[in-house]
């Protein structure tokens, strides 16, 4: 039986790669009003108080004065009633050939909701995923030449590897960068000097760290993380996180699966794959083990009380975690 083909005139855009979203439909939005005269025929409706009535009336509403309408409808997935949601998708069977409907989710839906297979088979449908290393660097190489400015590649790696693949902040870091050139290619030692690391990097630098028993620089990185004001409890879970991570990546990839066998298999973005595929290297499989071991102990004295913590007073975790850096860079 032959599937139905989506329709041309209504397009659904999900994923977690909220920055991308929101600047292609900045750019359709830009591109409809330089074609058909202005924002009179387009209108942005919020998911959540969207009436299926009203909507159902509006996509017949014919264009004033044009020839199209542009429709703009927002988290209709993870804001509507399921009730709401199924109305509105079986509305679009009669929508006219004026009308050009946008569906946008800025989080992941649930895909196993009847709404979203619904939607994505009557839509022509494109899922924005953060950007793997490769294409992160290609990113900032190319945001960086069109903001009027330089920076090598080796630098914008570097640069990814500060931040990770959230576009909103690295597009904030570019111009902070930017501003503080004076004309000159960003260099690496500018961006050390303005860039704050996100904490999985952190957590990635503090492991290579540990990796190398370097415990001046493992206290140094750890020490930084605190002064910067992240919760330490936090900071516990992504450390076990990481480690559980590469204890994982360091099995499959000793069975000769690749980077992006990996990722697929953890269900893991593949930047964080990556990462850990290219660390795991360092570790022994006993050294993960025991590291691994350690957290376990100190994840269940946290949660048994006996390692008491308020928020007022987190010093005994910080001392637990200051004492398994230690023990592993002996």
């Amino acid at each position: 039986m032959p599937t139905t083909p989506p329709k041309q005139n209504i397009y659904f855009f999900y994923g977690e790669d909220t920055y991308s979203i929101s600047q292609k439909v900045r750019f359709w939005v830009e591109k409809f009003k330089e074609k058909y005269g202005g924002d009179t025929n387009i209108e942005i409706i919020e998911g959540a108080n969207i009436d299926q009535k009203e909507f159902a009336t509006n996509l017949q509403a014919m264009p004033f004065l044009s020839e199209k309408r542009l429709i703009i409808v927002k988290d209709l997935l993870s804001s509507g009633s399921t009730d709401t949601q199924e109305k509105i998708i079986g509305s679009l069977e009669n929508i006219p050939d004026f009308c050009i409907l946008v569906f946008v989710e800025n989080k992941t839906p649930d895909r196993r909701l009847s709404a979203f297979k619904k939607l994505s088979k009557t839509a022509t449908t494109e899922e924005f995923q953060p950007p793997n290393p490769i294409q992160l660097t290609n990113w900032i190489l190319k945001e960086t030449q069109e903001r009027k400015s330089l920076i090598g590649r080796p630098e914008a790696e570097f640069l990814g590897s500060m931040t990770g693949p959230d576009l909103w902040k690295l597009s904030n870091e570019i111009n902070k960068l930017i501003s503080s050139t004076n004309g000159d290619p960003i260099t690496k030692k500018l961006i050390e000097d303005l860039v704050t690391p996100s904490l999985s990097s952190s957590i990635f630098k503090l492991t290579d760290a540990l990796a190398g028993k370097n415990r001046h620089d493992s206290l140094r990185i750890f020490k930084t993380l605190v002064d910067s004001g992240e919760d330490p409890a936090m900071i516990f879970y992504m450390i076990a996180r990481h480690f559980r991570i590469l204890i994982q990546t360091h099995f499959l990839a000793s069975q000769g699966a690749s980077s992006q066998s990996i990722a697929k298999k953890l269900k893991q973005h593949p930047f964080a794959v990556a990462n850990a595929f290219n660390q795991s290297k360092n570790f022994t499989s006993e050294k993960l083990k025991e590291m691994y071991a350690r957290l376990l102990e100190i994840d269940k004295s946290f949660k048994t009380g006996k390692i008491k913590i308020t928020v007022e007073d987190n010093s005994e975790l910080l001392l637990e975690l200051e004492r398994l850096i230690i023990q592993a860079c002996r």
